[in-house]
């Protein structure tokens, strides 16, 4: 069939020319037993890549929460040993260190005072008492 030269020239077209439309199927929304081959590919396709996606979320965030773990308990790990190495400083180490001072302060006291009192009866040849 040729286009005609004027637009607005009256057409007339045989019922022969006529090509019926064939609208494409509407998604059924009943689930049949037995899909085709064809529905069934397309439909996979777009529910692979979703299962998928939803795999590798579930995976990711399965491997987050174990990382989260693992960081948690270093975090606590680490905390008990500082907690450990501040007591065993205070008790190991200060404490000992605080009463050898302090006994080595009351030994020096004591001995300096009778060196001292010594010294004094020396230089002015005082008896011992």
């Amino acid at each position: 069939m040729k286009t005609p030269a004027n637009p607005f020239t009256i057409h007339i077209i045989a019922p022969q020319d006529v090509i019926p439309y064939v609208a494409p199927r509407r998604p059924s929304r009943v689930y049949r037993v037995r899909p085709s081959l064809a529905e069934t590919l397309t439909r996979t396709g777009h529910g692979v890549v979703q299962t998928s996606r939803l795999a590798m979320f579930v995976v990711m965030q399965l491997f987050r929460m174990i990382v989260r773990a693992g960081v948690g308990s270093v975090h606590g790990i680490r905390f008990l040993y500082n907690l450990a190495l501040a007591w065993m400083l205070f008790v190991f180490i200060r404490v000992p260190l605080f009463l050898l001072a302090l006994c080595f302060l009351l030994f020096t006291i004591a001995f300096g005072w009778e060196i001292l009192d010594a010294l004094y009866r020396a230089r002015f040849h005082l008896p011992r008492s």
